[in-house]
């Protein structure tokens, strides 16, 4: 049985509590926000860091339906994980969750969430926060960006950590975002605008995908994984290469194997 969400509590910051208004009225139906463990919220992390949420909630849908347990992953192979990944992109993400899922079978949670393989203070913060409901407000691109507008400094979130985070997250994405909707802001008094200082992120256009050595690799790996082994000589040699070294393919010439 799933937990029900946490019960709504007092915030004393008035401009944090518009915010969770806000968001108890407006919330996405996520599915991850139904479980509140480690496994669940940390896949649902690693999914949506570099894919859209629509996509990342079905394909967390499909990946819990068929490893409910971070041992029932770690028991698969990186070959059946990779299969799984496949439309979510970044495939060296499942093969970091693969391999950090068999730490955490073989040897339990580690007290330093950031030691495991491709989890860093971000995915360490929310693990914390909407995992454990520890008063850590995870600091993605949205968050921070709704706290160097409108808050002056850190935000206490501890009478009210998941909601918090939930709400600081979602907000940043739909109305605080980079192109803001201000009319529908319900905190527009003392924020400091959109304007972005001159010290912040530089944003570097994406080279195109079509033809691209992302694209070459993504087409052999799903190939490897599809049909279990490639003939070296029948591969992209960069791309086989590039693949190899990630771990994503075994070389065991003249084949290219998917991984155990």
């Amino acid at each position: 049985m799933e937990p029900p969400q946490p019960p709504a509590r007092r915030v004393a910051d008035p401009n944090l509590a518009a915010v969770i208004d806000w968001w108890t009225a407006n919330a996405r139906d996520l599915p991850w926000r139904a479980r509140r463990d480690n496994y669940a919220v940390w896949v649902s992390e690693v999914m949506s860091a570099q894919t859209t949420v629509i996509r990342s909630a079905d394909a967390w849908v499909r990946w819990m339906e068929r490893w409910p347990t971070v041992e029932a992953v770690a028991a698969a192979s990186l070959a059946e994980v990779l299969a799984q990944w496949q439309g979510l992109g970044y495939p060296r993400r499942a093969r970091d969750l693969h391999r950090s899922a068999r730490i955490v079978a073989e040897s339990g949670w580690p007290e330093d969430l950031t030691e495991l393989p491709g989890v860093g203070a971000y995915i360490a913060a929310a693990i914390r926060c909407f995992a454990r409901e520890e008063p850590v407000l995870p600091l993605d691109v949205n968050v921070k960006r709704v706290l160097r507008r409108r808050f002056s400094g850190p935000v206490d979130i501890s009478s009210d950590p998941w909601r918090a985070g939930q709400a600081m997250m979602e907000f940043g994405q739909r109305i605080c975002s980079v192109r803001p909707r201000c009319h529908a802001c319900p905190v527009r008094e003392g924020c400091a605008g959109p304007g972005e200082p001159a010290d912040g992120p530089v944003i570097r256009r994406q080279k195109p995908f079509a033809g691209s050595l992302r694209q070459h690799r993504g087409q052999l790996l799903r190939r490897v994984i599809a049909e279990g082994v490639v003939a070296v000589a029948d591969a992209d040699r960069q791309a086989a290469a590039g693949l190899v070294q990630d771990g994503l393919v075994v070389l065991s010439d003249p084949w290219l194997r998917a991984p155990q």
